[in-house]
């Protein structure tokens, strides 16, 4: 059974960064074998594993995990896009492409009709048809020329009487 051993952790100022190229550089991911030169995330993870710590911790003291307990990264990373399609599940990639157009959305509706209204009255004053419970047109355009007026007649400042010269 063969052991995987954990990078050594350093901590200094930029911890996260530390642990990130310790893991990049124990990752088998970044490490191109087509290529004979290393890719630049490897180069820079490991200029920074190169830099002076104030103090280290080391995990080597940590036990051995197995490795047939701990699937390897590259396992789960897809090689293509065909593979990362495979992961995402259907739905995901069910959404609309273009917006709906007028004429589509027409053509849906055609088939349903326009409801007849059940609430309609007269309208008290002046008899002309109206929905309940709201104002009738003809009233409410009426209203509406009276409040005008009545605003413009306030509005207007009256003109003193010419003076009469002597």
């Amino acid at each position: 059974m063969a052991a995987v051993a954990l990078p050594t952790l350093c901590t200094s100022r930029q911890p996260l960064r530390q642990l990130a190229a310790s893991l990049l550089s124990a990752s088998p991911i970044f490490r191109s074998s087509a290529s004979p030169s290393l890719p630049a995330v490897y180069t820079a993870a490991s200029s920074a594993l190169s830099a002076p710590a104030s103090f280290s911790v080391s995990l080597s003291a940590a036990p051995a995990l197995p490795s047939s307990s701990l699937p390897s990264l590259a396992s789960l990373i897809p090689d293509t896009l065909s593979g990362l399609r495979d992961l995402l599940p259907p739905w995901v990639f069910a959404v609309p492409k273009r917006r709906t157009t007028h004429g589509a959305k027409r053509m849906r509706s055609s088939n349903k009709g326009l409801k007849e209204k059940q609430n309609l009255v007269s309208c008290p004053s002046c008899g002309a048809p109206k929905l309940a419970h709201h104002l009738c047109h003809e009233c409410h355009v009426s209203f509406r020329r009276e409040i005008h007026r009545e605003a413009k007649q306030v509005a207007a400042p009256q003109s003193p009487a010419p003076a009469q010269q002597a």
